[in-house]
């Protein structure tokens, strides 16, 4: 998200919004972001913006507000915006379900002019994901994915309340896989609760057995007096 929060001000407002949207060069592609801040479950560590829910219609009130807030954006830039890159982010953007992916993307490609090559990404969560998802994830032209995995170790899981087996994990990875998604990224984090070098080592063995296309590895921050989950996360449990 840019800018990020700590630079949100209240001297930017939508005119100045609208403005910047109707200056965009003609001849340069956009990057389009999307926030689906739900999830079945919190992980403790996670600072990311979201809310567990265990039923549909917050999710189906939230697409239609992102809807609306689709055509607004569209009507302010030139017609035809030209699109490079899409990524869905979260939360856990695929709970939104196959029916409701396709309606999404089919808005999208109505209101703006994706690429032939545009790389379009969706975050992944092993545990909620079904083939039916990955399947419709590839009808769309999705071609990237980003799976959480942060760690293998049942003991560093536990201390996160994030339970995800080697197994969902690679059945997530071979669903996107048979159905077109070639290329699949790896979230792992260091300095969790639990962890030590040797689960590090582990988890990394495992994840490279699997052979993402990528790793992204993050260091992580315990800041409970800011993200508010973090404070369920034992603080004796951290490593030095």
């Amino acid at each position: 998200m840019y800018p990020t929060v700590p630079d949100f001000s209240a001297a930017v407002g939508a005119d100045d919004y609208e403005e910047w949207l109707r200056g965009l060069p003609a001849d340069e592609s956009v990057s389009l972001y999307f926030h689906i801040p739900f999830c079945r479950s919190m992980c403790w560590y996670c600072g990311f913006p979201t809310a567990v829910t265990r039923r549909n219609g917050p999710i189906l009130n939230y697409l239609a507000v992102l809807r609306q807030e689709i055509s607004l954006v569209s009507e302010q830039a030139r017609q035809g915006l030209p699109v490079s890159d899409v990524h869905f982010g979260g939360g856990t953007p695929h709970l939104i379900g196959p029916a409701e992916h396709l309606a999404l993307m089919e808005f999208l490609r109505r209101h703006f002019a994706f690429s032939k090559t545009a790389a379009i990404a969706v975050e992944i969560d092993p545990r909620t994901f079904t083939p039916e998802m990955a399947e419709a994830l590839a009808a769309t032209g999705v071609n990237r994915a980003s799976i959480g995995v942060q760690s293998f170790d049942p003991d560093v899981q536990k201390a996160i309340n994030r339970i995800q087996s080697k197994v969902q994990t690679a059945a997530a990875v071979e669903n996107l896989r048979r159905h077109g998604v070639g290329h699949i990224n790896f979230d792992l984090i260091f300095g969790l609760p639990k962890q030590t070098v040797q689960s590090c080592i582990q988890t990394a063995m495992a994840a490279v057995a699997m052979r993402p296309n990528r790793f992204a590895v993050f260091g992580y921050a315990h800041i409970p007096s800011v993200i508010k989950n973090q404070r369920l996360i034992e603080q004796a449990g951290l490593p030095d």
